[in-house]
């Protein structure tokens, strides 16, 4: 099961288009390169690295989480009894109402 939902996911994900933001994330990135050392620049792109791992990690989990809440969702709409003992459709109307309310719909 975990293969088919990466599978989906890999169908089905598609990442955000944000120009804007990716822009000015290698604009600063730049500026900040320019001021470090050769070995200050390897420490910065190790953590822009682990930083993009956690992200796609992150993504993938939750479009799994929502995928298999999705499902359920539809399983449990499929095997909904709409005679069940939930719904009685004579008070259907008075479920919310105060017990003062529906006794005065009921005496009018």
């Amino acid at each position: 099961m975990p293969q088919r939902l990466d599978d989906l996911y890999h169908e089905f994900f598609r990442p955000l288009e944000l120009a804007e933001l990716k822009s000015s994330i290698e604009e600063n990135h730049k500026i900040l390169i320019d001021h470090l050392s050769k070995e200050d620049r390897k420490i910065v792109l190790r953590i822009i690295d682990a930083l993009e791992i956690i992200c796609n990690y992150q993504t993938k989990a939750s479009f799994i989480q929502g995928f298999k809440l999705g499902f359920e969702l539809t399983t449990e709409l499929q095997t909904y009894d709409t005679h069940s003992s939930e719904i009685d459709s004579q008070n259907c109307g008075y479920s919310f109402m105060p017990m003062e309310v529906q006794n005065n719909e009921e005496e009018n």
